[in-house]
């Protein structure tokens, strides 16, 4: 009777033990847990008051995408054949037409110019076409259409950007150039359209809309 009493009597005193293991033990977690958050604070604390190095920035290249779209500006046409550059100037074509217009004097089908000639079709209304054909060799250096008093100067202050575009019809021995050209005139606001040709090709502008989809700024 008495071991069973001194066994029965031990027996608080384990339970009491065993709670005091794990009141220890949930406090010794619960610092470890606390410790592990305060040095991450600490970390990103100094993170925070680290200055980062700056990282060199790489150069970047911008890529204009041209694509064609529709516009109510006027278009100033343009041969680029050979490298050298030829204003096709309507203004100057309707200008030597104008004196027919009274109807004493019938139309011309042909008619020639400095640097090259035109061919006229005409259609019901004020419906027509104008055919340009350079003469040989006709037009100029790059060099010399730029200069400060060249033709592409005194163009861009006669026609500003907000009310007229640059075309080119542009053969392949020319498409470096033309690169160039358009470079230039887009860092002064003006929209430029192209179109390829060959030397046998028909350089053609017709009056009305639908022909106007074949000249359009990019």
């Amino acid at each position: 009777m008495r071991n069973k009493r001194g066994y029965l009597g031990d027996l608080p005193g384990l339970l009491n033990l065993d709670s005091l293991v794990d009141i220890v033990s949930n406090n010794v977690g619960i610092l470890v847990i606390l410790a592990v958050f305060m040095a991450m604070f600490s970390f990103l604390k100094k993170s925070e008051q680290t200055p980062q190095k700056e990282q060199p920035f790489e150069n970047i290249e911008k890529i204009k995408i041209p694509w064609s779209h529709a516009s109510q500006k006027n278009n100033l046409l343009f041969l680029l054949r050979d490298d050298r550059i030829l204003y096709l100037d309507r203004a100057l074509v309707y200008q030597n037409l104008k004196k027919y217009l009274s109807g004493k004097e019938t139309l011309p089908k042909q008619m020639s110019l400095n640097q090259y000639s035109i061919k006229l079709t005409t259609g019901s209304g004020h419906a027509h076409c104008l055919e340009f054909l350079p003469s040989p060799g006709a037009g100029q250096w790059w060099h010399q259409l730029s200069e400060h008093d060249g033709l592409l100067q005194n163009l861009m202050k006669k026609y500003p950007p907000e009310e007229n575009y640059f075309f080119f019809w542009v053969d392949p021995k020319s498409f470096d150039l033309f690169r160039e050209i358009r470079g230039s005139l887009w860092s002064q606001h003006f929209e430029v359209g192209w179109k390829p040709v060959r030397k046998e090709s028909t350089l053609r502008y017709c009056s009305g809309n639908d022909q106007a989809r074949s000249f359009q700024p990019q």
